[in-house]
C-alpha cells in the first residue's frame, strides 16, 4: 500500500520535473507576461484616474472607467500568458464567455443598477445636495454611485435606492429647498386682505433669499369662512423645523392682531348654527 502511494508520488514528482525542464522558460514567461500585465493595468487606471481630475470629470464615471481599463488590460495579458504555456486560447474565450453569460443572468439586478447609474451619471438629471421625492420618500441627496442613490432625511436617516428604480420612476427635484403648504380658516368677521397684508409684512423679513418667494392668498370660500393658504419653499435639511416654526409665527401674527384661526371645535359650533 505504502508501496504504491510512493510510486504515485514519485511518478507525479517525475511529470512535474519534465514538465518544468520542458515548458519552464514558457511558465517564466507567462509570469513574467502577467506582472506586466498587473503594472500595465494599474499604470491605465491611474492615467484615467488623473486626465479624470485635471478634466473635473464626475469621481463616480472617472473609477468607473479607471477600474474597467484595469480589468480589460489584465485580461488581455492573461490571455497572452495563457498562450505561452500551451493553453489554447479558443476555448478559454468561449468558457469565459459562457460562464459571463450565466453570471449576467444571475446578475441582471445589479448589471441594470450600474448601467441606470452610468447614465444618471452621465445625463445628470440631479447632483448631490438637490432634494429628491419619489417612492414616497424624501430627502437630500448624499451620494450617487453607480448602483445606488442615497438619500439624507433631517433625521439623519440615509434612504438607498438602486438607481434602476430612480431610473425609472416619475420624481421631483426641487434642488435645495422643499414645499411647505399651510391652510387654515379665518374667524367669522375677518378681513381676509388685512390678514394677507398682516402676514406678508412679517413674514418677509424671515424670507430665505435663496428660496423661491413666499405666496400667500385665498384658498378656498367655504361655507363656514374664507380659507388661507401659505406656500413657502424651506430648506429641506431642517424642513420640520421651519415648518413648525412658521406654523406658530402665523398664528402669533393673527392671534395678536385678533384674527386667530378658527378652530375646530369652533368650525363645528358656527357650522350647527347655520
Amino acid at each position: 500500500m505504502l508501496s504504491n502511494e510512493f510510486d504515485y508520488l514519485q511518478s507525479l514528482s517525475q511529470q512535474v520535473l519534465d514538465y518544468l525542464v520542458q515548458y519552464g522558460f514558457q511558465l517564466l514567461g507567462a509570469v513574467i507576461i502577467i506582472l506586466l500585465g498587473w503594472w500595465f493595468s494599474a499604470w491605465g487606471g491611474r492615467a484615467i484616474i488623473r486626465i479624470g481630475n485635471k478634466r473635473q470629470w464626475d469621481q463616480t464615471l472617472v473609477r468607473f472607467f479607471a477600474n474597467l481599463a484595469r480589468l480589460a488590460i489584465l485580461a488581455i495579458f492573461i490571455v497572452i500568458a495563457a498562450g505561452k504555456l500551451g493553453i489554447t486560447i479558443s476555448p478559454l474565450i468561449a468558457a469565459i464567455g459562457a460562464a459571463t453569460f450565466g453570471l449576467s443572468l444571475a446578475v441582471q439586478g445589479p448589471i441594470s443598477n450600474y448601467g441606470a447609474g452610468v447614465a444618471i451619471v452621465l445625463t445628470r438629471p440631479f447632483s448631490v445636495g438637490d432634494t429628491l421625492e419619489l417612492l414616497g420618500r424624501a430627502g437630500l441627496v448624499e451620494d450617487i454611485t453607480l448602483a445606488q442613490t442615497v438619500l439624507v432625511t433631517e433625521d439623519g436617516e440615509r434612504i438607498h435606492i438602486p438607481n434602476r428604480k430612480v431610473l425609472g420612476e416619475i420624481y421631483q427635484n426641487s434642488q435645495q429647498h422643499k414645499l411647505a403648504e399651510t391652510t387654515f380658516l379665518l374667524p367669522a368677521g375677518a378681513d381676509p386682505q388685512q390678514a394677507l397684508r398682516l402676514l406678508e409684512s412679517h413674514l418677509a423679513a424671515d424670507a430665505d433669499a435663496t428660496a423661491p418667494p413666499m405666496q400667500l392668498g385665498i384658498d378656498a370660500f367655504t361655507a363656514v369662512g374664507v380659507r388661507l393658504i401659505v406656500r413657502a419653499w424651506l430648506e429641506t435639511s431642517h424642513y420640520h423645523q421651519q415648518r413648525l416654526a412658521l406654523n406658530l409665527k402665523l398664528f402669533e401674527v393673527l392671534k395678536e392682531a385678533g384674527m386667530a384661526p378658527a378652530s375646530p371645535s369652533a368650525v363645528v359650533a358656527l357650522s350647527e348654527n347655520l
